[in-house]
């Protein structure tokens, strides 16, 4: 026998929600008490109209509250609860109309199954929902445990550990590339302040080789064309090299470089080139004047030191910044002292006298270049190290270099017209142009050490960061994985034994040793269920096979009790059953306002059969005689044997003029029989009365009996074989 009594635990804590559960429950647990004990049909009637009422009322307050919460399934839950009103008079029916105990034990078990999962599944979705809005409306919540709220309802719990776990990871790969960009930023201003010492290098060697052919050549002039024709020769073929040398250089650079700054240094150095160039090729092929050569070469030269001076703006470490701005210094200063050697070389030559050299154009340009010479070195002592000025020492001063230009002019330019000597003029500024140009060469050289050493070090650097980088990521990745899997797998493995569990699987155990945490606490409480439910599972086996056994009692007793109801010989209900359900079936006529109707069935001239072909032959007529009825009626029609030879069919939800139709059909269905007896084909014909229920000419069921057997007796009266409704 089914239990149902209330838990507690059944509880979702809204009262009146509780309260319509118990009184369902209440009428259920009667209901089946009924069918247990076999209740009487008005008993079950009363009980299955309280349901009816009970879950009506119940039903439109869960929708109610439902709709106040905006609850998504709405529609779904209204829809079953009507499906489950629909199906309440159907379990009544299939109750009320059924003898079989199987039936009697499915709606049992329907209702059963049915309140269980109401109240502790359906229910339990907008309880939820109802119990979260009363929280969050009751108290207010910290910003940290609202998001840790919407994260645990939003975030499935792997992808939680994950994003905790990669967190840490994320946060220091952002440092790392932080840390690697700036490493790399550093390398790539480093190879860019290489190739600048290159050009700057280049630039140098290019001016000073230029510098030399044009005091060669300034020289030569002032000759006549008859001294330095070998020496300029040689150091011409020299610049060709080295203008050669730095063509290749800016052609190799070219595609290599990004600045901006540079790409425009290097093709407008391309165009001075050849310009250079072109202007080369014209001293060869024409007679020019000492002045437009020393324009043309200054012009070009000038041009060359402006734009390296230029890429001092090029944005870079202000130490290596500085240092580019000393070496255009040092190499400005160079380039001037190699002016002012070329114009006194020319006016030395004049043979001027000392008022008229001094009242000179020359001579006054010579004294704004030594201005210009002092200001190249202020800029120097200002931009270059120590280190640089220490390399520079005495050339860098600019006191002693404006002693040392002025004791130049005044011993071999103020003196007398024939003590002038322009070649120890000459001698004297190339000695001082070449102490520079050596300095020079050691600035750029320990400045490109420098920056090679640098490179190396950020290279090395870069290298290690890469690899403490990629041994952080793979230690915190197996770090990660472990951690997740000591996590996940635990999970894993409880809710796949949870499932088992509600598959009726309880022999997942978990008896393995985990720490005193959550986890642990919920592998303790999961075998602790386990074994509840293993508990509760033998007992309910128990009961189980009791229940079978009542079951099996029940199922011989209704089957005696339906051998007490059937006709031994046909199998058709016998009389005393038929009575009992006749009552029962005027009972809901009167109730439900259903037409029901009768025939009563006399097989005709029955005794000569039994006098013609034995008792053996009229058993055999009855027997055929039944299963022609039962098959030629409604399944939902009553067929009995009530007397001898005389049956009788109980046709609910059946009017007269349908009844006609079918007792036709019947008459017309054993006039067509032919029972095979022996070596003998046995015909018959039967006569049939027919009434219909009124309330108002039938009192009770002999009244309704004895009307029917009128129009029977009618028919019989008539010459038999046909059908004969009642007036």
């Amino acid at each position: 026998m089914i239990s149902l009594e209330w838990n507690e635990e059944m509880n979702v804590g809204i009262d009146e929600i509780d309260t319509a559960h118990k009184q369902i429950l209440a009428i259920i647990a009667a209901i089946i008490d009924a069918i247990d004990t076999n209740g009487n049909a008005e008993t079950i009637e009363k009980y299955f109209s309280d349901l009816t009422l009970c879950t009506t009322l119940h039903f439109k307050q869960e929708e109610a509250l439902m709709e106040t919460l905006a609850f998504s399934d709405f529609i779904e839950h209204q829809k079953d609860h009507q499906q489950f009103l629909k199906q309440l008079p159907e379990l009544k029916n299939k109750l009320l109309n059924s003898n079989d105990a199987e039936a009697a034990e499915e709606v049992c078990q329907f209702l059963y199954d049915w309140v269980i999962e109401h109240i502790l599944i359906a229910d339990m979705d907008y309880v939820h929902v109802f119990h979260t809005e009363a929280k969050h409306s009751i108290s207010l919540k910290t910003i940290f445990q609202r998001t840790s709220e919407w994260l645990s309802y939003r975030v499935n719990i792997s992808t939680r550990v994950l994003i905790t776990s990669l967190l840490p990871i994320i946060g220091m790969l952002i440092l790392s590339f932080v840390a690697v960009k700036d490493n790399y930023q550093q390398y790539k201003n480093m190879q860019l302040l290489e190739n600048l010492i290159q050009i700057v290098q280049q630039v140098n060697s290019l001016t000073h080789h230029l510098q030399v052919e044009r005091g060669l050549l300034s020289s030569y002039i002032s000759s006549d064309y008859k001294r330095f024709s070998k020496a300029l020769t040689t150091q011409q073929h020299k610049s060709d090299d080295e203008i050669y040398t730095f063509t290749t250089l800016l052609n190799s650079r070219q595609a290599l470089l990004t600045e901006p700054m540079l790409i425009e240094f290097i093709n407008s150095t391309k165009i001075d080139i050849a310009e250079l160039t072109i202007f080369r090729s014209s001293l060869n092929n024409t007679v020019i004047s000492s002045e437009k050569m020393l324009t043309g070469y200054n012009e070009i030269i000038g041009k060359l030191l402006s734009r390296v001076n230029r890429l001092s703006h090029i944005k870079m470490d202000a130490e290596f910044a500085n240092n580019i701005t000393a070496i255009n210094a040092i190499v400005g200063l160079k380039e001037i002292l190699g002016q002012q050697r070329e114009i006194g070389t020319l006016l030395i030559d004049d043979n001027l006298s000392k008022h008229e050299l001094m009242h000179s154009e020359p001579y006054k340009h010579i004294y704004m270049q030594l201005g210009m010479q002092l200001n190249a070195i202020f800029i120097f002592n200002y931009s270059a190290t120590s280190e640089q000025l220490q390399a520079c020492g005495q050339l860098c001063n600019i006191a002693k270099h404006k002693v040392f230009v002025g004791n130049a002019i005044d011993d071999f330019m103020l003196k007398p017209a024939i003590e002038q000597n322009s070649q120890f003029w000459f001698i004297q500024l190339t000695n001082r142009i070449d102490d520079i140009e050596i300095v020079a060469d050691k600035i750029i050289n320990d400045l490109d050490v420098k920056t090679q050493l640098k490179l190396a070090k950020l290279e090395s650097r870069f290298y290690l960061v890469l690899i403490i980088i990629s041994t952080i990521v793979m230690f915190n990745t197996l770090l990660f994985t472990i951690l997740y899997h000591s996590v996940i797998t635990p999970i894993r493995r409880i809710t796949h034994a949870l499932k088992q569990v509600t598959l009726g699987s309880y022999n997942q155990q978990m008896n393995e040793s985990t720490s005193s945490d959550e986890i642990g606490a919920l592998y303790a409480a999961y075998e602790t269920l386990r074994r509840k439910l293993l508990q509760a599972d033998m007992s309910k086996n128990i009961i189980k096979r009791q229940q079978q056994s009542l079951l099996d009692r029940r199922k011989e007793r209704d089957k005696y009790r339906e051998l007490a109801s059937r006709d031994a010989l046909t199998g058709a209900l016998n009389r005393r059953k038929f009575n009992l359900i006749l009552k029962q079936e005027i009972g809901f006529a009167k109730q439900d306002k259903q037409k029901l109707s009768l025939l009563l069935l006399d097989i005709d001239h029955f005794k000569n059969i039994n006098d013609n072909y034995g008792h053996g032959g009229g058993d055999q007529v009855l027997r055929d005689f039944y299963v022609t009825c039962f098959h030629s009626v409604k399944s939902a029609d009553i067929v009995a044997r009530i007397g001898g030879e005389e049956f009788a069919i109980l046709m609910p939800e059946t009017n007269s003029t349908q009844a006609q139709v079918i007792a036709e059909r019947l008459r017309h269905n054993i006039s067509e029989l032919q029972v095979a007896y022996g070596q003998d084909n046995i015909r018959l014909t039967v006569s049939i009365g027919l009434a219909q229920w009124h309330e108002y000419d039938s009192l009770n069921a002999e009244e309704f009996i004895s009307h029917t057997d009128k129009a029977l007796y009618q028919a019989k009266h008539d010459g038999r074989n046909c059908v004969v409704s009642a007036s």
